[in-house]
This record gives structure tokens, sequence and C-alpha cells, in this order.
């Protein structure tokens, strides 16, 4: 049995993390990987980021168009044709 996963399996249940829980054997694995890999700790960082910024755009009080962007306000207003 491998005590650590290696660079690739740690990008995989980081990924599969967002989808359901882990086992408690991956879980530790994977902190123990994390520990000791500066890389891994950043590819963590960037798909947690990710994760929050799609959270973010489909969330139900994201603007929908550039112009509520512009307005500041949060809400959307209709599209115009042409602009």
């Amino acid at each position: 049995m491998k005590l650590m996963h290696s660079c690739k399996r740690v990008a995989e249940l980081l990924s599969q993390s967002l989808d359901e829980p882990l086992g408690w054997i991956d879980r530790m694995r994977l902190r123990m990987h994390l520990s000791m890999c500066g890389n891994c700790r950043n590819v963590e960082q960037q798909i947690l980021g990710m994760e929050t910024l799609t959270r973010d755009l489909f969330s139900a009080d994201a603007p929908l168009d550039d112009d509520a962007l512009a307005a500041g306000n949060g809400s959307a207003s209709p599209a115009r044709p042409g602009t």
C-alpha cells in the first residue's frame, strides 16, 4: 500500500472532492501530500478559486450583462439590440 499519492492522483482527488466527499484514507493521504508539495498546494488554491468564481457567477444575485455591471446595482437590465 502506497503511503503517498502522486501529484496526478492529488489533482484528481482535489477535483473529485468538489463533487463528493472523499474517504478518510484519501483525505489523509491528500493532506499529507499537500503538506509537502507546494505545486499541488498551488493547484488546490487554483481549483478552489475557480469553484468560488463559478459559484459566484451562477448565483441568483449575479448580474447577467455588462450594463448591470457598469450600473453597479447588481440587477440585470434587459439586453438591448445592437449594443
